[in-house]
């Protein structure tokens, strides 16, 4: 199949439309609404618990049995906790990002398709998110001292990383709402590389304003131990408007509504902001590729270099290649969202496919969208391929000169093989290409083949099987 559409990946996303489509103002504002739900509960549940800071010391004594020489045991705890969620697929969602994208084992449950809604890019501010949460937020929100409780407040603590890094990296989606409201406006900024004109043309006020009030109104409601016989806030309508300098004294809150508030206000919408930043100026650039390295004279890398590598006119907003160590960092890579698509080797010298790519073409439930073919290691060592897999259902449109590869697994028996190929040939189909593969575990089949087709996988002769 043909690269081309690989190289655009504005191509994958659905033309913006109205009412209840993901990026309408109207379905992000509910989202946002929704999250904020969540974090202040997540807060409110971390204040009951002491500041317990022998929690966050890398290489505490008290936890030498769970978490490395380096490590904290937040550290400790939200990895295990993202390498479980990362089994469930988790972050193969485009709206999450984990702390620990390089340490997460790929999904255990299949792949679902989401709409590519967003321009693939590198944007995660996690770091920043546990800086700011570690030395800010936990002082805020927290009484010094330490309850023992420290299970229960890693826990807590785990809860609204999660909940406050979802809604940074929202502000993808909101960046990408505005660029569709005002595509010529952005696209001039962006060219130019003028972040402080994109913040400004992204910023409302108002809408910031409107925020803070309905966070300072959930967090007093949400803080108050409510009794069934009293009214929700004890206040009038008006008086329920108020902030918390006009709450009674007497009102018993689990977490100063002003703390959350500060929050809001200097990091969470500042942090979002700089998401929508970030994602603007990777908007009108190519996507991120991972490759199986070396970076120097390796196949994947020049191939990578040739097909995917921006113009010197258009580096500032270009790809970045991120090189892997093995095919396997190349699927991980595309399945933590850390790249949008990869390459692989399949091909080289006489030694057919590689095994361990048929592996994990087995292993793992990504698209080929694309054959590379390199002609100077082909020169060098002989036949060299490449693919390209990317997890969205993102094939090309047929081109008239397209193959497709399948993995066919069979009960080893005599006649098995010669009934499999008969079939492809009572459908007109052409097998360019076979070679004997071991069976892919727990497949039910005993022995399996690599087979290359003519044609497109979407091609009548081949969707009629």
């Amino acid at each position: 199949v043909g690269v081309e559409l690989c190289r655009h990946p504005a191509l994958f996303m659905p033309p913006p439309t109205s009412g209840s489509h993901p990026l309408s103002l109207q379905s992000i504002r509910e989202t946002l609404i929704r999250q904020e739900d969540t974090i202040i509960f997540a807060l409110i549940e971390r204040a009951q618990y002491r500041a317990n800071d022998v929690c966050y010391q890398p290489g505490a004594r008290a936890f030498a049995a769970i978490a490395g020489p380096s490590e904290s045991f937040l550290e400790s705890m939200l990895l295990e906790t993202e390498r479980m969620h990362a089994r469930v697929r988790r972050y193969t969602s485009p709206d999450e990002h984990a702390f620990f994208p390089r340490a997460l084992p790929p999904p255990s449950l299949p792949l679902l398709d989401f709409p590519a809604l967003l321009h693939p890019c590198s944007v995660n501010l996690n770091p920043q998110i546990l800086e700011v949460y570690l030395h800010k937020v936990l002082p805020a929100v927290t009484q010094p001292g330490d309850d023992t409780q420290h299970g229960s407040s890693v826990v807590a603590d785990v809860a609204v990383l999660q909940a406050i890094s979802k809604r940074v990296h929202y502000g993808l989606f909101v960046a990408e709402s505005k660029f569709r409201a005002k595509p010529e406006e952005y696209t001039a900024l962006i060219r130019g590389n003028d972040e402080e004109g994109i913040m400004r043309l992204l910023t409302n006020t108002a809408v910031e304003e409107r925020v803070l009030r309905r966070v300072r109104r959930k967090a007093f409601t949400f803080g108050q131990d409510i009794e069934a016989d009293e009214s929700v806030l004890g206040l009038s309508e008006a008086e329920s408007r108020c902030g918390a300098a006009e709450v009674p004294a007497a009102a018993p809150l689990k977490l100063d509504p002003e703390a959350i508030v500060r929050l809001y206000h200097d990091f969470i919408i500042p942090l979002t902001k700089e998401a929508e930043v970030a994602y603007l100026l990777q908007r009108l650039g190519n996507t991120r590729v991972a490759f199986h390295g070396p970076v120097e004279n390796g196949p994947c890398h020049r191939l990578a270099v040739r097909h995917f590598e921006p113009p010197p006119a258009t580096a500032s907003s270009g790809s970045k290649l991120i090189e892997c160590e093995s095919a396997l960092g190349v699927y991980e890579a595309v399945l933590s969202n850390r790249a949008f698509l990869g390459i692989v080797l399949l091909e080289q010298a006489d030694l057919g496919v590689l095994p361990a790519a048929k592996q994990l073409f087995a292993q793992y439930p990504l698209q080929i969208v694309a054959e590379l073919s390199d002609a100077a290691a082909d020169r060098a060592a002989g036949r060299t391929r490449c693919v390209v897999v990317c997890k969205r259902n993102a094939l090309p449109p047929p081109t008239g000169r397209d193959k497709t590869m399948l993995l066919l697994g069979l009960l080893d028996a005599p006649g098995n093989l010669a009934a499999a190929l008969t079939s492809f040939t009572t459908h007109g189909v052409n097998v360019s290409y076979i070679q004997s593969s071991a069976a892919p575990p727990g497949s039910g089949a005993q022995v399996a083949f690599f087979i290359e087709l003519a044609g497109h996988a979407r091609d009548t002769a081949l969707t009629s099987f």
